[in-house]
C-alpha cells in the first residue's frame, strides 16, 4: 500500500506560512483582545478541577469548523467551545441546525446535553468555513474522501484539517489519510489525525479523556493540541501518522471479535487471551506497515482497543454480540455505521501483502464475510500449530 502522505512538492512554503500564521502568540481572529481574555476558561464542573492546576498554555481564541452533526462531531465542537473557541457545525439537516441554534441542543445525537452557546450550526459550507483556522472532519471513514472530493474547491488549501475518522479506505485499500489527500488533489494540505479512547457521550459528561493527534509536521499536531486541550480533555502529539492511523482503524475488527466472545458467554480466560493476542497482532501489522511499536502500546493502539472491546457504548463490540445471537450483518449495519466491518477486509489485504498470518484478524473477517461459522471459530484459532508466544514479533 502507498504511504499515507505522497512526497510533498510545495509543502515547505505552505508549512512555513502555517507557522507564521498559526503558531504566533497572538490571536489571528481576535487580535484586538487582551492576552488574558484570549485564554480559555476551564469548565466549572468538578471533573475539570481548578484552572490553577493547568500548567500549559492554551491557544488564543480562534474559529473552528466541525464537519458533521453526529455524536462525535457534537463532542468535538463542545471540547472546542468549552475552551472559548467559536465553533460552527455543518449539517445537512435543517431542523437539526435550527434546534442547535435556537435551543443549544442537538436533537438527533446526545440530545440530553446542553451545548455551549459558542456553538452554532449551518447547512451552508461557506458559512461554516468563514474565518475558520481549524476544520475538524467527523464524517464516517468511507464517506470522508468522497466528501472532500466534492468540496475541495471550497476548502482553503492552507487551513489545517483534522480527521477523527478511524478506518481504512475500502475502495482503494489505502490508509484514510492517503485517500483524503488524493481526493483533495493537494498532497501539501495541512492534515492531522486525532485518535484514541474517547466515547462522545463521556466527553460530553466532561469525564477526563486522553487522545493523541498525529501529523507528519509536528506543529500541525501541536496546533490541534493547544486548541483542544483542557483539564478534562488532554491531547498528546505524535509524528507517527502510520501507527496512529492504523491503531485507530485496526482495533475495530478486533473489538468485533471481543463482542462475539462476550455474546457467546465465554469467560474471562477467553477474553483475556483474545485481547492479549489482539494486541500482539495489532502491533505486528502496524510495525510491518511502517508504524512505531510504541504508538501501538499507547492511546491510539492498546488504549483504543481496550475502550472498543470492553466499552458498553462501542458499536463494534455491540455488532459482534448481536451477530452471535443470530442477527444478520446487513440488518445491523443498516441502522448504524460500524467501521470494523469494512476495515476487516482491508486488514486481511494488508496481512497478505506483508506475509503475516494474523489468525484473529483473518478469523473475524471470515465470519463477517460468511466464510467461517462462529461455531467453528474456536477450532480455527485454537487448533493451529503450536509455537513460542512471541516468536513472530
Amino acid at each position: 500500500p502507498s504511504r499515507p502522505y505522497p512526497p510533498p512538492r510545495a509543502t515547505m512554503s505552505r508549512f512555513l506560512s502555517f507557522l507564521s500564521n498559526h503558531l504566533s502568540t497572538s490571536s489571528d481572529s481576535d487580535a484586538d483582545a487582551s492576552s488574558d481574555e484570549d485564554r480559555p476558561e476551564q469548565p466549572s464542573s468538578p471533573a475539570s478541577g481548578s484552572s490553577s492546576h493547568q500548567q500549559f498554555e492554551p491557544a488564543p481564541r480562534c474559529r473552528v469548523c466541525v464537519i458533521g452533526g453526529g455524536a462525535y462531531g457534537t463532542a468535538m465542537a463542545t471540547v472546542c467551545a468549552r475552551n472559548k473557541h467559536a465553533v460552527c457545525m455543518l449539517s445537512r439537516d435543517e431542523a437539526q441546525v435550527r434546534c442547535i441554534n435556537d435551543n443549544h441542543v442537538n436533537p438527533k445525537y446526545l440530545s440530553e446535553y446542553t451545548l455551549p452557546e459558542l456553538i452554532t450550526a449551518t447547512t451552508e459550507l461557506p458559512e461554516a468555513l468563514d474565518g475558520a483556522s481549524l476544520i475538524i472532519l467527523t464524517l464516517p471513514a468511507q464517506a470522508t474522501p468522497a466528501w472532500l472530493a466534492q468540496h475541495r474547491d471550497e476548502l482553503p488549501p492552507d487551513v489545517l484539517l483534522c480527521s477523527t475518522a478511524k478506518g481504512l479506505h475500502l475502495e482503494t485499500k489505502h490508509l484514510l489519510s492517503r485517500a483524503m489527500l488524493d481526493a483533495l488533489g493537494r498532497p501539501e494540505q495541512p492534515l492531522a489525525l486525532l485518535s484514541g479512547p474517547s466515547f462522545a457521550a463521556e466527553i460530553m459528561q466532561d469525564f477526563p479523556t486522553a487522545v493523541v493527534v498525529a501529523s507528519r509536521f509536528l506543529p500541525y499536531a501541536v496546533r490541534v493540541q493547544r486548541i483542544m486541550s483542557s483539564l478534562s480533555f488532554r491531547v498528546y502529539t505524535s509524528q507517527d501518522t502510520v501507527g496512529v492511523e492504523l491503531g485507530g482503524a485496526l482495533k475495530n475488527p478486533l473489538a468485533i471479535g471481543a463482542g462475539m466472545i462476550e455474546g457467546m458467554g465465554m469467560g474471562t480466560n477467553t477474553m483475556a487471551a483474545f485481547v492479549t493476542r489482539s494486541c500482539k497482532e495489532l502491533r505486528q501489522l502496524c510495525v510491518a506497515m511502517g508504524g512505531d511499536a510504541n504508538t501501538i502500546a499507547g492511546l491510539a493502539g492498546v488504549g483504543d482497543l481496550m475502550l472498543t472491546a470492553f466499552g458498553s457504548l462501542s458499536r463494534n463490540r455491540s455488532l459482534g454480540m448481536r451477530l452471535v445471537k443470530g442477527e444478520r450483518l446487513e440488518d445491523i449495519t443498516a441502522t448504524m455505521t460500524v467501521e470494523g466491518v469494512p476495515t476487516a477486509e482491508v486488514a486481511v489485504y494488508y496481512a497478505d501483502i506483508c506475509g503475516l498470518e494474523l489468525p484473529l484478524f483473518r478469523g473475524v473477517a471470515a465470519i463477517l464475510k460468511g466464510d467461517l461459522d462462529v461455531s467453528d471459530a474456536q477450532g480455527h484459532i485454537m487448533g493451529r500449530p503450536l509455537t513460542q508466544e512471541m516468536r513472530d514479533l
